[in-house]
């Protein structure tokens, strides 16, 4: 009985907005708590082929949260969870990746992320337009 309430309470944890918490599923499938790390400012189509690419072996799930696009009649994704051997989860959202994983892949996750790294968002170098906005008070001069 006890472990029905917990299981009920891991699935109400699990689903956080509209998709999976990567830190809960990671909690409900290794009952571990993950080391995180995490890499932004990445372009995502081209991080998850080559996680892909690179883990095609080691991959024992995969979980996405996808949309239709009406405009060009595509699916995209906006989150996908990547579940590797030995304890290890790859999140892929917007423009970061997340790695969990247990003490013993410091030196594995330093490794992807160096190799994801290669896939940062290029900056406009152009300097962008600012308009600075003055806030005061204007006085009317018939009022003197």
């Amino acid at each position: 009985m006890f472990n029905f309430f917990r299981r009920t309470q891991i699935h109400g944890e699990i689903f956080n907005g509209h998709f999976v918490d990567a830190k809960a599923l990671y909690v409900a499938k290794f009952n571990d708590v993950p080391c995180v790390t995490f890499i932004g400012e990445l372009n995502v189509t081209k991080a998850f082929d080559y996680i892909m690419q690179t883990y095609n072996r080691d991959i024992n799930a995969t979980y996405q949260h996808s949309y239709f696009n009406h405009d060009d009649k595509e699916v995209y994704f906006n989150n996908t969870i990547v579940v590797l051997n030995f304890k290890r989860v790859i999140e892929i959202a917007n423009d970061y990746c997340q790695v969990l994983h247990n003490d013993k892949h410091y030196a594995w996750v330093s490794q992807l992320v160096t190799d994801l790294a290669q896939f940062r968002i290029e900056k406009d170098t152009a300097p962008a337009y600012r308009h600075i906005h003055v806030v005061g008070f204007a006085k009317e001069t018939a009022m003197n």
